[in-house]
């Protein structure tokens, strides 16, 4: 870019087109941000640690919540970018872990079940949730009725 004297409007000009042209010619990366969900432990004969992963955060970074019982209500998050999976994994003490619950979206659960047969329904939102509106069973059988 050659330097213009007695010209700063032009000069301005050039210098907006030279960065727009190496805005434009950079690789798009979209920025992180988080991925929360809201779990509430109902009727449950366990206790577990609830632990939060992204394609972004990874194994190696999971948000977990620390062991939890019955009739507790805690939230997550992890580092997430547009496009990734989020999933959590239930971490049972004395019991069967269940492992990598695809969340499709969701970001309010309600887990209840006992060490043979654990049930994680999921809504879009507590709202949906207290709308009435029935859940999605992310693991376990079961009917996911709403608030």
């Amino acid at each position: 870019m050659k330097v213009l004297r007695n010209k700063p409007a032009t000069a301005a000009a050039a210098l907006g087109t030279a960065i727009g042209l190496l805005a434009a010619a950079a690789p798009s990366a979209q920025a992180a941000g988080s991925y929360n969900i809201r779990i509430d432990v109902r009727e449950t004969a366990f206790v577990s640690d609830y632990c939060l992963l992204t394609d972004t955060s990874g194994n190696g970074r999971a948000h977990c919540s620390g062991n939890k019982g019955a009739l507790t209500s805690f939230r997550l998050g992890a580092v997430h970018t547009p496009g990734d999976r989020a999933w959590i994994d239930v971490n049972i003490v004395g019991g069967k872990d269940r492992k990598g619950i695809d969340l499709r979206g969701k970001h309010y659960l309600r887990v209840s079940g006992n060490l043979a047969a654990v049930q994680v329904c999921g809504w879009s939102s507590l709202a949906a949730y207290d709308s009435g509106q029935a859940g999605a069973s992310l693991h376990g059988a079961g009917f996911c009725p709403g608030g």
